[in-house]
């Protein structure tokens, strides 16, 4: 008799070990959910301050693989937004740590291709930093994507980096608008085609592609195309804060001056 009560004893443990780790996950994934709401809210209204405190809560809790590589994103975007004079340290932290975590999630098998596109997104912010380092940085850049590439031919992101590259890099060394415009429409088609995903795994860049298709086709003249860009960003997110207070007014004003010219 005592050895069955022992038994189910035991057994009562255990089912409160496997319910409180249950509830666990639970609560972590919960918490992980709105980290990644609160990295997409910064990315759509450009707050640096939103964006290093989705980056704390993922630097905090990085022991999963999902967290790591939000953590990275957050480094990367980060750079971007601090890349003007004046935000020298804080660009050199996220450099140092997005790179050694971005190599991190380019060993791990589920994240191979994420890693590498996220890696080569952080070199090209090297670059715009330090333009000397494209001597160094360039065939770095090319080379991961090409791998990012290989392994999943469907991952838009890296068809947005590889355009941006494009894009950024003056016609003598390679750089070509209407190549950039090639993979912004490669990086659209790619996500528009994609069943809804959970919104846990990687899926940041449609709105980026968008905008920065829009870029190109104000660089190729192609102006009411760049408008219409612009307008489908705003459709999906009225908030989006470089298109609504930056690009679209100044576009507007070009489209104006052009009409006004023709007159």
């Amino acid at each position: 008799m005592k050895t069955s009560t022992s038994i189910l004893a035991m057994i009562f443990f255990f089912a409160a070990l496997v319910e409180a780790h249950a509830s666990q996950n639970k609560g972590n994934e919960k918490d992980l959910r709105e980290a990644i709401a609160l990295t997409n809210k910064a990315l759509i209204v450009y707050d640096n301050n939103l964006l290093q405190k989705a980056k704390d809560f993922f630097e905090q809790n990085n022991f999963t693989p999902t967290a790591l590589y939000y953590q990275t994103l957050c480094e990367y975007k980060l750079l971007e937004m601090s890349s003007r004079p004046g935000n020298e340290s804080l660009f050199e932290k996220n450099c140092e740590s997005g790179v050694a975590n971005a190599e991190k999630l380019s060993e791990l098998k589920e994240f191979e291709s994420e890693g590498k596109t996220l890696l080569a997104g952080i070199y090209m912010m090297k670059i715009a930093s330090n333009p000397m380092s494209a001597v160094t940085l360039t065939s770095k850049i090319h080379s991961l994507l090409d791998d990012a590439q290989n392994i999943n031919p469907d991952n838009p992101r890296t068809y947005i980096i590889r355009g941006i590259m494009k894009f950024q890099t003056p016609a003598a060394f390679g750089g070509s608008f209407e190549d950039a415009a090639k993979n912004f429409a490669k990086a659209i088609q790619l996500f528009e085609k994609e069943d809804e995903i959970d919104s846990i795994k990687p899926h940041w860049g449609y709105l980026e592609s968008l905008v920065w298709m829009g870029r190109t086709q104000e660089r190729l003249d192609n102006l009411e195309a760049a408008k219409f860009s612009y307008q489908k960003v705003l459709n999906l997110q009225p908030d989006y804060a470089w298109i609504k207070y930056s690009l679209l007014p100044k576009l507007l004003e070009k489209i104006d001056q052009k009409l006004k010219g023709k007159k």
